[in-house]
């Protein structure tokens, strides 16, 4: 599987065999690499080499290396994460603000929910009308189950972005949820029953228009549903002192 590999900065070659392997599929999610002992044979490098380039696959979210008896280096499932923290510190460093990002939410999501509606067909229907279920459950309990209904509200615009047929779109806009729960819809979204109310109408509103492919009409709600939020925590954010604002 794995190559000699030339000492002149060697830990980069060694690196980019490793990356190469995992996300070739050569190892699961959770799989352990083979021990240390085993891949410095195998790339003939010092441990210094191989644990360097071990340290850069873990800063990448490739590796967790773990200690103890029972420790190794593991593979992690590739997810949002990283990237979203990369983008927390890309918002704040360019003073993005929440109605720059709203703006890009409404783009993605009302292009996302057209592109939905015209490949929507009975099995994405099930599973929209199941997810809609939940948030209506959920909603009935009121703001007590607040955190739980907004997570399905993302787990709605989510779906809609995977029925749309581009990963990339799913994976960007997961990015782009995380970081609007963390830092604008926590702080500034009224946990109120009025919220969750209005919120629930404009999802069963969203997923039966996508559910009988009015694509048009299925973009405007998604814009108007995006827009409307901004606009309530806009209102929140500029009553709260900017010292106390994330």
């Amino acid at each position: 599987m794995f190559q000699k590999v030339q000492p002149q900065r060697a830990f980069e070659a060694v690196t980019a065999q490793l990356e190469a392997a995992i996300l070739g599929g050569a190892f699961a999610d959770g799989d352990r690499l083979p021990a240390e002992r085993v891949l410095q044979q195998a790339f003939a490098v010092s441990r210094n080499t191989l644990r360097e380039s071990l340290r850069v696959l873990e800063q990448k979210g490739l590796v967790e290396i773990r200690k103890g008896q029972r420790g190794g280096v593991f593979v992690k499932p590739v997810n949002t994460e990283p990237m979203a923290e990369q983008l927390r510190i890309f918002l704040h460093s360019r003073g993005i603000s929440l109605g720059q990002l709203s703006e890009f939410r409404q783009d993605l999501e009302g292009l996302l929910a057209r592109r939905a509606a015209r490949r929507c067909r009975d099995r994405a229907r099930k599973q929209l009308e199941g997810l809609l279920a939940r948030a209506a459950a959920l909603a009935a309990e009121g703001p007590r189950r607040w955190e739980e209904f907004m997570a399905a509200d993302r787990d709605i615009h989510l779906a809609l972005a995977q029925l749309a047929g581009n990963p990339l779109h799913r994976f960007f806009l997961e990015t782009v949820h995380q970081n609007v729960h963390q830092g604008h819809i926590r702080a500034f979204l009224p946990r109120s029953a009025e919220v969750i109310r209005s919120t629930l109408e404009e999802l069963h509103a969203l997923v039966e228009a996508v559910c009988r492919g009015e694509g048009e009409r299925a973009e405007r709600i998604a814009r108007k549903h995006v827009a409307r939020a901004t606009r309530i925590m806009q209102r929140a954010a500029a009553r709260r002192p900017k010292e106390s604002q994330p």
